[in-house]
């Protein structure tokens, strides 16, 4: 970490020559638990998805609806983080990051309390909603606030690494669901999550300040924020980064928010063999992360983006061939899924780097866009398995397949 540290604040003096105006935080005072807290805070959305999984059947249970009606939770909190970017994203970069960060938290709080008081499903969705917007605008300030420093590959380095850090989220956050669940019931689980959510808060009250660009600043009071969407969406190399990652993430969200029925109810796994399959999937996450990290000294983002889209197809062609031949063997399903969710790594680092370049002077508003795209995408494809789900693993996989072809595709 001291030597990335070190490469940044060499790249960071030449970005900002020393009679140069100079950002409020620059990253050679860029202090580890600063970094720590964005990982923190970066690991929110995943941590309120991954803590109640293995307890999200028994949920359902509880609330008197059948166990694929207990994906909609998930879907509901996909649809939240992509609709709250498109509000986010233009006030992120007009008001700054910091009081979005702060107040996405505070949010993110009182939901997850009335979440854990839920005696119905439309108020327990009502309460994942407004969760949802709350994990929005801390995800995509904090990842504001990195663009704000650094060129592209420098930013995809950097988003990497806080992949790394916060990559324990999706590891332990199950594992730490199906205890509380056993202690506790699902109830704990969001309890768990308000505490976490409070920890947070504290760390960014005292460590994250402000860090948008005067320049940011003056082009979000000169357009309106369909202005800067549509500036935005002009540029052809945006779209197709759009495109990918957005198509990435629905992958990755047919898998998240479907696998507790496959897994559970087709398979019979229990809730703490499932949070360790989970944990172990989320493994591959931290394990593509570092790959990214290296390949990113030794080639371009292109050409990393590139490697991506050809793995993307390989996977597409997997996924549906499983689906079609019917084979349903569990330890195929589990290796696809693992080689999946670590492809989604670089992917989603990289086209976020690339599309906040692309957009410098709009970082909130295109990091807005990007996020919008994945969790609506995501929501979308989540809800298409969930719907035609017919006590077999083919809707999770046929899904799966039709939108890594997408990213591949975009990418190729």
């Amino acid at each position: 970490m001291t030597h990335l540290f070190s490469k940044l604040s060499l790249y960071n003096s030449a970005r900002y020559p020393a009679n140069a105006a100079r950002p409020l935080l620059e990253i050679h005072v860029l202090q580890p638990r600063q970094v720590f807290t964005l990982a923190a805070a970066t690991a929110l959305a995943p941590v309120a998805i991954d803590l109640y999984l293995p307890s999200s059947v028994g949920m359902a249970r509880e609330l008197g609806v059948d166990a694929g009606a207990a994906g909609l939770a998930v879907s509901v909190f996909l649809f939240g983080l992509a609709a709250g970017q498109l509000v986010i994203g233009p006030l992120s970069d007009r008001v700054g990051r910091r009081p979005t960060i702060l107040g996405g938290l505070a949010c993110f709080i009182l939901a997850a309390g009335v979440a854990s008081q839920a005696n119905s499903l439309p108020v327990l969705l009502t309460a994942r909603l407004f969760q949802a917007l709350g994990a929005c605008s801390v995800l995509l300030s904090s990842r504001a606030m990195v663009s704000d420093r650094l060129d592209p590959p420098s930013a995809a380095r950097l988003f990497s690494m806080l992949s790394l850090i916060g990559g324990a989220a999706p590891v332990l956050a199950p594992i730490i669901g199906a205890l509380l669940a056993e202690l506790g019931g699902w109830r704990a689980c969001f309890f768990f999550m308000a505490v976490f959510g409070f920890t947070v808060l504290t760390a960014a009250t005292v460590l994250l300040p402000e860090s948008r660009s005067a320049e940011t600043s003056a082009a979000a009071r000169s357009e309106s924020p369909v202005e800067a969407y549509l500036t935005l969406l002009k540029n052809r190399e945006f779209q197709l980064y759009l495109i990918a990652g957005g198509a990435n993430g629905a992958a990755f969200f047919t898998y998240l928010g479907n696998s507790a029925s496959v897994f559970q109810d087709v398979y019979g796994v229990s809730p703490f063999a499932f949070s360790i399959m989970v944990a172990l999937n989320a493994g591959a996450l931290v394990w593509a992360n570092q790959i990214n990290r290296r390949l990113l000294k030794q080639h371009s983002l292109l050409a990393v983006l590139r490697m991506s889209g050809r793995n993307a197809g390989l996977l597409a062609a997997a996924f549906a061939l499983m689906a079609l031949s019917g084979v349903t063997a569990l330890p195929l399903l589990l290796g696809l899924v693992f080689l999946m969710v670590g492809s989604v790594a670089p992917v989603q680092a990289n086209t976020l780097a690339s599309v906040m370049g692309i957009g410098r002077a709009r970082a909130g508003s295109a990091g807005a866009l990007l996020g919008a795209a994945i969790f609506a995408l995501g929501a979308l494809a989540s809800s298409i398995a969930g719907y035609f789900y017919d006590h077999t693993a083919r809707p999770l996989t046929l899904v799966t397949a039709v939108f890594l072809a997408i990213t591949s595709l975009a990418l190729g």
